[in-house]
């Protein structure tokens, strides 16, 4: 298991430290100028300047040619060492974290268990499963995940995504998709796409344009929302064998 918290600082003069606002002075140390920074850091120069004029205590920047207007930024003294202790804590944090989750004895159900807590979302389907192969590219990520009953599913997310999640090989995840996302088909029927799982239908519900289908995969459910007519063209019954599918720019991954 792993563990993370964002930290923040509470100077004597009550100036709050956050990420947001180290990352702003690191990208201001970086370019030399607000401007720079803010965009940087994908936020407006006012918003910048906002966060960087402090006036109840020491300074954050100085003018790099001595005030002169237009002349650049560049970080305080006070700002460096900011930025210092801010990362020294932050290494310590993560060390602390890192040791106290190789203490815990946490089995699978646990964390699978673990994942509630969080994740209270509007997305009915919730699959546990676990990455078996993980195919990087310059910005996207595909990961392949297998659910405990053998059946694969992929999800298509971004590298940064993939790298703030810390996804590896062998870690379980949650593969979560909204109702309406999932198509269906016969079960005997060929397909070429790559998201397809077998299911059975547990309950059909009937409402005015759409119904909604739940069906077993091993021993998770999974939900559908289709139309009416599909259920009719379809015949769709309790026992069913289906094929559920599920575009991978659909499925998103909790951990």
């Amino acid at each position: 298991m792993k563990a993370r918290l964002d930290l923040e600082l509470i100077l004597d003069n009550g100036t709050q430290v956050t990420k947001k606002l180290i990352n702003l002075l690191k990208a201001v140390d970086e370019t030399g100028s607000i401007t720079k920074a803010a965009e940087l850091v994908g936020i407006s120069y006012k918003n910048a300047w906002d966060s960087l004029n402090i006036t109840n205590g020491e300074a954050f920047l100085l003018r790099s040619e001595g005030m002169k207007k237009n002349s650049g930024s560049q970080l305080s003294l006070y700002a460096k060492k900011v930025l210092e202790i801010y990362d020294n804590l932050l290494n310590a944090q993560n060390e602390f974290l890192a040791k106290s989750c190789k203490k815990l004895n946490i089995d699978s159900t646990d964390i699978k268990n673990l994942n509630r807590l969080g994740l209270n979302l509007s997305a009915r389907n919730q699959l546990n499963a676990t990455i078996t192969d993980i195919k990087s590219g310059a910005v996207n990520s595909q990961i392949i995940a297998t659910l405990p009953n053998g059946e694969i599913l992929s999800s298509n997310i971004t590298l940064q995504s993939q790298n703030e999640l810390e996804l590896e090989l062998g870690d379980e995840i949650l593969l979560i998709f909204k109702a309406p996302s999932v198509m269906l088909a016969k079960a005997d029927e060929k397909l070429s796409v790559q998201n397809q799982i077998n299911a059975e239908v547990l309950s059909v519900k009937i409402g005015a344009v759409n119904a909604q289908i739940v069906m077993k995969v091993g021993e998770q459910n999974l939900s559908a929302i289709v139309t009416n007519e599909s259920v009719k063209a379809l015949d769709i019954s309790v026992g069913d064998r289906l094929k559920a599918i599920i575009n991978e720019k659909d499925i998103i991954i909790g951990v």
